[in-house]
């Protein structure tokens, strides 16, 4: 694919990660809402943390899964399997090296792993925003 076609393509796959992500963080922002005045405990706030995280891996894992579909369509990688792992380890930006696309596609691997360090820290952004909301409401009880 030329170049031109590998932003183009690429465009429109940020576009799609961004609208899942923005779509899920917004979920999980009216969700919290909902949650507002819940009693301040140890447990409460775990089973919180832990499902807003599990919300944002299960995030992460559509986007990726789009970004190897697109792979796999385009016959970048051999196999769905294999075009899956790939795009795990670059939307993480991980990169063993032990699969690479070929020469031709490697603006659109770069541009899953521009989109996948951007997503990632959206969603490390979101959890902190969350534990110092969750300090200040502890702290803020305490003190009443």
């Amino acid at each position: 694919m030329s170049t031109i076609g590998q932003l183009l393509l690429g465009a429109l796959l940020i576009a799609i990660t961004v609208a899942i992500h923005g779509a899920v963080m917004g979920w999980l922002t009216w969700q919290l809402g909902r949650r507002r005045g819940a009693l301040p405990s140890l447990w409460n706030h775990y089973s919180l943390l832990a499902t807003v995280a599990l919300w944002c891996v299960v995030a992460h894992l559509v986007e990726i899964a789009i970004w190897a579909a697109t792979y796999y369509w385009q016959k970048v990688m051999p196999g769905f399997d294999i075009a899956l792992y790939f795009s795990a380890v670059t939307y993480a930006t991980i990169g063993y090296g032990d699969v690479v696309p070929p020469e031709n596609w490697r603006l659109l691997a770069s541009m899953e792993g521009l989109i996948g360090i951007l997503m990632c820290a959206w969603s490390g952004g979101f959890i902190f925003a969350i534990v110092t909301r969750l300090q200040h409401d502890a702290t803020a009880h305490r003190q009443s």
